[in-house]
């Protein structure tokens, strides 16, 4: 597994992650519930982490668009 991570991105999203391997997005959220979703390209990880604010980003293109994974 090969993983690249944002820490303390915003008050939505504690930590960003991405396994470059799997194309898995790793989204932690401030109450320390962590969902994975797939498959995400890294220009979406990309995009997500640095985007003014990617809570709202979040919500837009991986929430309820993408599926969630295990």
């Amino acid at each position: 597994m090969s993983l690249v991570w944002n820490r303390r991105l915003s008050r939505e999203i504690r930590e960003l992650g991405y396994d470059i391997v799997t194309g898995k997005l790793i989204v932690v959220f401030p109450d320390g519930i962590k969902r994975n979703y797939g498959p995400v390209t890294y220009e979406m990880y990309d995009a997500l982490s640095h985007a003014p604010n990617p809570g709202r980003l979040f919500r837009q293109i991986v929430e309820g668009k993408i599926p969630r994974i295990s």
